[in-house]
């Protein structure tokens, strides 16, 4: 029988493999810059996908706010008991030429949330005060609006940012680790359009 544990490096497993599958894309493939969104609802856009101004890395996104909290231990909770709250919760990444970052902008977390995250996993920021980071600075207008957390990574280290998205996802959002996300990914720049809404079960 599968347990919490198994089923939790299994999902780590499968973050750090589309990180690493975007890594290669950017470099290989589109040979500039990448986002990819892991969502909790399928993308209503999947069809005929379009990027929109949202956050930092301006992405689409189909989150207009957060759920709390939840109160129920996830190893007593399985997917087909629990449901979210709306609005949905997304967590986006961009891939840079030399790094590439999580990005929750303040449409998907609340600050407390913020703060466990900050306080409990290292490397994190609110983007607006690091004005260095060039693509802060680029996008000052939206970082003000949407005040993203923010953490860099650098190729190669896709174990690690995986880490921190389950962290967020299971341990501060309260998602049961089977629960089924889209995928969305995407160049910004040019024509390419990888998956629009496919499902990660």
């Amino acid at each position: 029988m599968t347990t919490y544990l198994d089923e939790k490096r299994r999902r780590i497993e499968q973050f750090a493999h589309w990180l690493r599958l975007m890594g290669l894309r950017r470099h290989k493939v589109v040979k500039g810059d990448c986002f990819l969104i892991f969502d909790e609802s399928a993308p209503e856009d999947s069809e005929t996908p379009c990027l929109r101004g949202s956050a930092a890395i301006r992405v689409a996104c189909p989150a207009n706010g957060a759920a709390g909290l939840g109160e129920d231990d996830p190893f007593e909770v399985s997917s087909s008991e629990w449901s979210p709250a709306e609005p949905f919760r997304y967590i986006q990444f961009a891939f840079m030429r030399d790094c590439f970052y999580l990005e929750l902008p303040n449409n998907t977390v609340f600050p407390e949330e913020t703060e466990i995250i900050l306080q409990q996993r290292r490397g994190f920021y609110y983007a607006k005060s690091r004005r260095d980071l060039r693509w802060v600075r680029s996008n000052w207008q939206d970082i003000v609006k949407w005040e993203p957390l923010q953490k860099v990574y650098l190729y190669r280290d896709e174990d690690s940012a995986a880490e921190d998205m389950a962290f967020i996802l299971f341990e501060v959002w309260k998602f049961p680790v089977d629960w089924c996300w889209y995928i969305k990914a995407s160049s910004f720049h040019t024509e390419h359009r990888f998956e629009q809404g496919k499902p990660l079960d």
